[in-house]
């Protein structure tokens, strides 16, 4: 395969990426549980939708976003005028809290690892209450999040490894850790498997006593110990897989509350789709051709070398903006016989247009076609549709002319999607090898689908002369 710049996926504070969630086992729900969340479950579920398109400051008003530009710029100034030298104690944590805020991370770094390095000094004082240890829990995580926005995954790695082995598991812990793995997962899997096999025997313990640990109940300890099996498989270490996972589906206690189950089956479901077949997808409209004459390519039947798939909802506006990028990509990944497509997954077919209402498509790539050769094996397959531009386009408008299907809102249950955007990308025969949630690099040349690509092809290659 030709080979492109390699470009590390931005860290991100985010729960994992590699979370798949969890399942129904051995384990089961009390006599009297309802099959069915409880109401602050319910809530949390119903409020998602809102969560992901407000954490997207692309989305936020021109109001919200001048208060946040003079926040961060004056919280820089503040920072910058100070140095870590000028303090001690909890007013070195409080100064990288501040320089977070500024995005200034070199100060961040170097404020954390003096606070570590004081308590380094004095054992029984970092040791001595809960307040110590929450406060060096702190440090480490400024500590890695900087490393990691600076570029030292190295750094980053050790810190992690330092948190693991001395203090207790925490949130911070749990935040450093799933922060860390993510941006190792191409840049060097032997690394994140180290870490998440280091993690694993805390998680799996935590899991059996999880009575007894109620900051983290069951599914959010095997949400994050999935990890382990999944990175396995990244890595095409089937049996390693297996074996990780049979140790955490015994280590889950004999009972579940009705959340529990439901959010562990939900994730077991997504984790089996490693090494499965891609399922159908079931398509209104193929939107790259508003003219309604083109052949749509065989999403269904032909995968190239690989077969990337973007999916997203109708109402992920961050995701629908990514539009302009979707071209490049698809041309790009063709050059290596790869498939790329953007799945926008709405509850109707988009509506019919009104006469000389036809969208134009989106603008060329520079130097690209819209219309390459076929994949060997193409056919036709569900007809175009031809869109309206109302007074207020919708998404399967804004995307027009773009290579990407229009499909029913049941394929996000079909990959068990709670993130957008969504990557799914299936080997030379269809077998999915990565479902994962897309990174700030997601559409950039040498970016993540990209690298994943390219980890798919060189690992799962087609064999066959």
């Amino acid at each position: 395969m030709a080979k492109r710049p390699q470009l590390r996926p931005a860290s991100s504070s985010l729960p994992v990426l590699l979370s798949f969630c969890l399942a129904t086992s051995h384990a089961q729900t009390p006599p009297d549980a309802p099959n069915k969340l409880t109401p602050q479950a319910a809530y949390e579920q119903a409020v998602r939708p809102f969560d992901i398109v407000r954490r997207a400051p692309q989305n936020w008003s021109e109001i919200e976003l001048a208060a946040l530009r003079t926040t961060t710029g004056q919280a820089k100034e503040s920072c910058l005028a100070s140095s870590p030298t000028d303090f001690t104690g909890d007013d070195l944590l409080a100064y990288a809290r501040l320089c977070a805020l500024g995005q200034a991370w070199e100060p961040v770094e170097l404020a954390a690892y003096k606070y570590i390095q004081s308590q380094a000094r004095q054992p029984a004082v970092s040791t001595s209450s809960a307040t110590a240890v929450r406060s060096l829990s702190t440090a480490y995580d400024y500590e890695v999040q900087a490393t990691l926005r600076l570029q030292k995954p190295v750094a980053a790695f050790r810190s992690c490894q330092t948190m693991l082995k001395t203090l207790p598991y925490d949130d911070l812990a749990s935040e450093a850790v799933n922060s860390t793995v993510p941006y190792l997962q191409l840049s060097d899997t032997d690394e994140a498997l180290a870490l998440l096999i280091e993690r694993q025997p805390i998680l799996l313990s935590m899991l059996r006593n999880s009575a007894s640990t109620p900051a983290f109940p069951p599914r959010t300890l095997y949400a994050e110990a999935i990890a382990l099996p999944a990175m396995q498989q990244f890595a095409n270490q089937q049996e390693a897989a297996a074996a990780s996972y049979t140790d955490l589906e015994q280590a889950l206690p004999a009972t579940l509350t009705s959340d529990d189950v439901i959010s562990i089956g939900e994730s077991r479901r997504r984790y089996h789709l490693l090494g499965a077949h891609l399922p159908k997808i079931d398509s209104f409209a193929w939107l790259m051709d508003s003219t309604g004459r083109g052949i749509p390519p065989a999403i269904n039947s032909s995968f190239g070398s690989a077969t990337v798939l973007l999916l997203f909802p109708d109402w992920c506006n961050q995701c629908v903006a990514l539009h302009t990028q979707f071209a490049p990509a698809w041309a790009r990944l063709r050059e290596d016989n790869v498939r790329f497509f953007a799945l926008l997954a709405q509850p109707e077919a988009p509506p019919a247009p009104a006469p000389k209402e036809i969208l134009k498509p989106v603008a060329k790539a520079s130097g690209t076609s819209t219309k390459p050769a076929p994949f060997a094996g193409e056919k036709p397959g569900i007809p175009h549709s031809d869109l309206q531009l109302d007074v207020k386009p919708t998404a399967a408008a804004l995307l027009a002319g773009s290579p990407t299907f229009a499909v029913a809102a049941n394929t996000i249950d079909k990959f068990v999607a709670n993130d957008f955007p969504f990557i799914v990308v299936a080997d030379h025969d269809g077998t999915i090898r990565v479902i994962q949630p897309a990174n700030e690099t997601v559409l950039v040349p040498g970016g993540q689908i990209d690298q994943l690509a390219d980890h798919v092809t060189q690992l799962w290659h087609d064999t066959k002369p």
